[in-house]
């Protein structure tokens, strides 16, 4: 199919399906806000009851649309994926298949992050039904009580998630993750297949409590279409457009969701952009965003860039081949830099140039990016607290601390209606409306006390709850998790605590993706990570992290590696300028 070029501010055919390709700043927000009014103003299918679904990838993002769309916001469902099938399939509909899975559908109250603690692992292990079967090194006492195979153990299991297997989708996991970064050994193939044979079981630890995780949501909603097609009728017949941003993020189960929404009467729009797949541990993959397509699809590209300056426009028209970006900003800007040296004294040698303005650090994980905090606070622990408060506290009280820490990190942020949702699920009240009261009557109160609990022991914030969110949590007895409590404090844990926060000082690539900064540095660990700037080869995912990392600055980029040969330096210096640190 031939493709269309066109700008941010063009608009299109409301009543076919589309797909619209475009780079990092070229405007995407923009251009989605001015086709969902375009479908507002002419759409004759609407009517009073029926809306435009509007999907994105996260809840700032969200906000963000929703804010743009102004008072049309109440005729656009704006949400994230997990958001819209959740409100739109799960709590409706979960109940058909609830008792096949062992779901308590009455316990079930919004979803989480799967996060994987010890006692978990024991209560799945000690019920498994290859328990005799597991044999030295890897006995159940071997894998629950050495340190080193819990961390592997405990990283394998992270990785579980949804594939399909045909047209079912079934529960996997990534062998590969059962070995550390770094490490020689992890846990063997043949234990890791002893118990990926009940990772189902795994799973209805959490069900049998009513709680769903992200991708329990996708595999719920996929399930429940499937065996039930009628739900189909039922959302088209509400939602007659369906629009998605960041396609290229989204996972096989999301995709076969859209076109089996898009079967019919619904018209689907994706926008996107293949060089910004970055996430495969999720299923993603840039192949399915290039070849997604509907009956009658029209494909648009659009290649401006209204983010970056001309010279960071350059290196971005470097890396990648496929489309060259027109920078529409018009600003030569400063050269972009590579700092020779220590990661602190190219951080130091940014602050200089940046003064009082802001600077983002972006680094590959979250081992780096905590590093990296600690040139803006040397306090910043080096072990993960919150893995740690998981590992000794018991699930109920560790819970119930960390969504209330979330609400004070999101009310912070002025995002009181993510807050709220996250107290609602600690207050026990069956009333609706006097549970959401409730919760924003605890918000006050965590609020209101935060100078005085935010650098006190996290034990003070302990007794906060207890007091005054949640009484009927159990008394910490003297102990290990005492000691935890009263030598860590609030605001060590909670960095270690992701709500998405808007302006973070140091964050990982992958959650800095769909923002911009004015002043940017970003961190290699590896000297040959260079690599993406001489041979660049989008093909691997690594090349494209780094470049979502370069696409982010809007004014000044600099890139902190530690040794630079100088046949490299020559090569790079016509769009860098090269300084030793």
């Amino acid at each position: 199919m031939p493709v269309i070029a066109i700008s941010s501010d063009d608009l299109i055919q409301i009543e076919q399906h589309f797909k619209v390709s475009a780079g990092p700043g070229a405007g995407k927000t923009h251009w989605l806000v001015n086709h969902i009014a375009h479908i507002l103003r002419e759409s004759k299918r609407l009517g009073s009851y029926r809306k435009i679904a509007c999907i994105t990838y996260t809840n700032i993002a969200v906000e963000t649309i929703s804010k743009r769309l102004n008072s049309t916001a109440d005729r656009v469902e704006v949400s994230t994926i997990h958001g819209f099938i959740y409100h739109n399939i799960l709590k409706p509909y979960l109940s058909f298949i609830a008792h096949e899975y062992g779901f308590d559908i009455r316990k079930m109250d919004g979803h989480d992050d799967h996060f994987v603690s010890r006692a978990k692992l024991k209560e799945w292990i000690d019920a498994h039904p290859n328990l005799s079967k597991l044999k030295h090194p890897f006995t159940r006492n071997q894998l629950l009580r050495l340190p080193a195979n819990l961390d592997s153990l405990k990283s394998w299991m992270q990785s579980i998630h949804y594939t399909f297997n045909g047209s079912d989708v079934e529960i996997a996991v990534d062998n590969k993750r059962a070995f550390l970064a770094g490490a020689s050994s992890g846990i063997n193939k043949a234990t890791m297949d002893k118990l990926s044979v009940d990772l189902i079981g795994y799973k209805k630890l959490y069900w049998v409590k009513g709680r769903l995780h992200h991708d329990d949501v996708l595999f719920f909603g996929y399930k429940l279409l499937i065996k039930y097609p009628f739900i189909l009728k039922v959302l088209r017949a509400r939602f007659p457009y369906f629009v998605i941003d960041e396609f290229q993020d989204t996972s096989p189960i999301q995709t076969a969701i859209i076109k089996l929404l898009a079967a019919e009467e619904t018209i689907v729009g994706v926008i996107g952009d293949k060089a910004q797949s970055i996430f495969s541990f999720q299923g993603a993959s840039p192949a399915d965003f290039s070849s997604f397509t509907l009956p009658n699809q029209n494909n648009y590209e659009i290649n401006d860039n209204r983010r970056s300056t001309n010279r960071i426009v350059d290196v971005l028209n470097t890396v990648r081949t496929d489309i060259r970006q027109k920078p529409s900003r018009a600003v030569p800007g400063d050269k972009p830099s590579i700092l020779v040296g220590t990661r602190k004294n190219a951080f130091a040698h940014v602050k200089s140039q940046c003064g009082n303005e802001p600077i983002i650090t972006l680094s590959r994980d979250n081992v780096m990016a905590r590093s990296m905090m600690k040139e803006y606070n040397s306090a910043i622990p080096a072990r993960n607290l919150l893995s740690d408060l998981f590992d000794k506290d018991n699930s109920k009280r560790a819970n119930t601390v960390v969504r209330c820490m979330k609400a004070v990190d999101l009310g912070l942020q002025n995002r009181f209606k993510e807050a709220i949702r996250e107290l609602e699920r600690v207050v026990v009240e069956p009333n609706r409306e006097l549970r959401r009261k409730k919760a924003f009557q605890h918000l006050s109160i965590l609020l209101s006390q935060y100078q005085l609990f935010k650098s006190a022991p996290l034990y003070d914030f302990y007794t906060l709850i207890k007091t005054h969110i949640d009484p009927g949590l159990t008394k910490l007895a003297n102990g290990n998790i005492k000691n935890f409590y009263e030598n860590v404090s609030f605001d060590q844990v909670i960095l270690f605590i992701d709500t998405n926060v808007e302006n973070p000082e140091s964050k990982t690539i992958h959650a800095a993706k769909g923002d911009e900064f004015n002043n940017v540095l970003v961190v290699f660990t590896k000297d040959k990570e260079i690599n993406c700037l001489i041979t660049p080869d989008l093909t691997q995912e690594e090349h494209r992290v780094k470049y979502v990392a370069f696409s982010r600055a809007k004014s000044r980029l600099f890139i902190s590696v530690e040794n630079l040969d100088k046949a490299t330096a020559h090569k790079l210096n016509p769009l860098f300028e090269i300084i030793n640190v």
